[in-house]
């Protein structure tokens, strides 16, 4: 898991830095434009869904896995958090509830009461444990799938020139190397 992650930060952080170094200096002098290989593409794909589908012009094919894989992850970041207090918090009642039955008398109502608690509490497990589940799948179909579409169903070299030449789009992004280093520019035409 923190693998995972770790390697969504540090696409996110490459995406956000190379264009960061773009505006921050003239744009003439550092980067030169270069038609984006389909070998980039796959690589750009397996850093993180969408972005090799986003460097060969396919914009909203990219954004799409892009923010998809994003929110899938976040679901299931946040539902595996969540499910991880829950079992401590249950675990805890649990062990109080034991004790409680344990106790004759007048702890029969409190351990019943606590009985029904578990029992809801063992409910919002199942469900955060079915969410978080289902979101680590859609996570990996959209992964396996980003790749598949990189390799097998991405746009030649001539498509992607002509994507990148296309004049009426506002929204521009493409591969450029920065510092000889390779990365995405996204820019807008005002």
């Amino acid at each position: 898991m923190l693998k995972l992650i770790t390697v969504t930060g540090l696409s996110m952080l490459i995406l956000f830095s190379s264009s960061g170094n773009v505006f921050s200096q003239e744009e003439e002098s550092f980067i030169r434009e270069v038609v984006i290989s389909k070998r980039d593409a796959v690589v750009l794909s397996v850093l993180f869904p969408g972005l090799g589908q986003m460097t060969e012009g396919q914009k909203v094919k990219g954004v799409t896995f892009f923010l998809g894989e994003a929110a899938s992850l976040i679901v299931a970041i946040n539902a595996h958090e969540n499910y991880s207090t829950k079992v401590k918090t249950y675990d805890r009642d649990m062990d109080i509830y034991k004790k409680l039955r344990k106790t004759p008398g007048e702890t029969y109502v409190e351990a019943s009461r606590k009985y029904d608690d578990l029992q809801d509490q063992n409910d919002k497990l199942d469900n955060l444990n079915t969410i978080r589940n289902a979101m680590f799948i859609i996570a990996a179909g959209i992964y396996a799938y980003n790749i598949i579409d990189a390799i097998f169903f991405s746009s030649s070299l001539t498509e992607s020139r002509r994507a990148e030449h296309d004049t009426h789009d506002k929204i521009v992004v493409k591969s450029a190397l920065i510092d000889r280093n390779p990365g995405i520019v996204l820019s807008k035409r005002f």
